[in-house]
């Protein structure tokens, strides 16, 4: 039991790290009315970026590149959906099919395969190796990859953010009174162009953990963390406490579905599922409560 709770902290951390920054991304685009769906297809960005940038020009320029290349989709996401018209949901799923598929046929392209690119190169190290010896936060602080901790430091920087500077208050003006921002001589597109960045941003951030953690491209790389993300957003009412705890939630149950698969007597698939099944199920209990709440209003 001593080992045992560390060795789940250490690992609900490494979970947490993809899963908070792209909820806190996804968050600032509720702020201003319109949430991002597509932040399953912008952490996959994200990754294979980090990946095909990084494997020619190294760690550095790949980082750049995961947080430029899910931030500029994800602004032209939202400009063809206010130029075109276009629902922002149904844009948003498209991109979620378009980008694995635009990762498919760019890693034909230059890696000359459509399965996994491994670069040794890229993969993260720990934190601090030589003070994983520390007792209780060794283990758990310390032996945290790199990749990890700065996809948690942007999340606390988005965090604070949108809670304590002009940014984020003008981002929830813009979702609340539009006309409020316009007297105040700002425009509300661009504070919405400013969050879908941010958003795309953040999720590339979180994709660029996902790929340093093992070294490599994977296709499906993101393995529903967006989606897992959203409805973070969701159970916690669309607040950034609520949305901390529902991702820290989501991360706990992954990782102790991850340490349960060293268990030989229990199934490793049904494991790996379980976190998909509750957060499955919380939708729906969400979906009913809120529902029953607003008949009880109208009554």
């Amino acid at each position: 039991m001593n080992s045992f709770l560390p060795e789940v902290a250490m690992v609900t951390i490494a979970a947490l790290a993809p899963i908070l920054a792209a909820a806190l991304g996804g968050l600032a685009t509720e702020y201003v009315g319109v949430l991002n769906i597509a932040l399953e297809g912008l952490i996959m960005a994200g990754g294979f970026a980090y990946v095909a940038v990084g494997g020619t020009w190294g760690p550095a320029a790949g980082m750049v590149a995961a947080i430029t290349v899910p931030a500029v989709l994800a602004l032209a996401q939202d400009g063809f959906a206010r130029k075109a018209r276009a629902d922002a949901f149904v844009v948003g799923l498209a991109m979620n099919m378009l980008i694995p598929g635009a990762a498919s046929v760019m890693s034909e392209l230059i890696f000359g395969t459509k399965g996994v690119v491994a670069l040794s190169a890229l993969a993260s190290g720990t934190l601090a190796p030589g003070a994983v010896h520390v007792p209780v936060v060794g283990p758990v602080l310390f032996s945290q990859r790199w990749s990890d901790i700065l996809a948690l430091l942007a999340s606390a920087v988005v965090a604070l953010g949108l809670a304590l500077t002009p940014f984020g208050l003008r981002l929830r003006a813009a979702g609340m009174k539009p006309e409020s921002v316009e007297l105040a001589g700002l425009s509300p597109g661009r504070l919405r162009d400013g969050a879908y960045a941010l958003s795309g941003a953040a999720c590339g951030v979180a994709g660029m953990a996902m790929a340093a953690a093992i070294g490599a491209w994977v296709p499906n790389l993101s393995a529903g963390r967006g989606w897992i993300a959203l409805v973070a957003i969701y159970l916690g009412r669309k607040r950034l406490k609520g949305t901390f705890l529902a991702s820290l939630s989501f991360a706990a149950l992954l990782a102790l579905a991850t340490l349960a698969q060293a268990v030989p007597s229990l199934p490793a698939g049904l494991l790996g599922a379980v976190p998909y099944l509750v957060t499955a199920v919380a939708v729906i209990l969400g979906s009913a409560a809120r529902g029953q709440y607003a008949r009880k209003i109208k009554a």
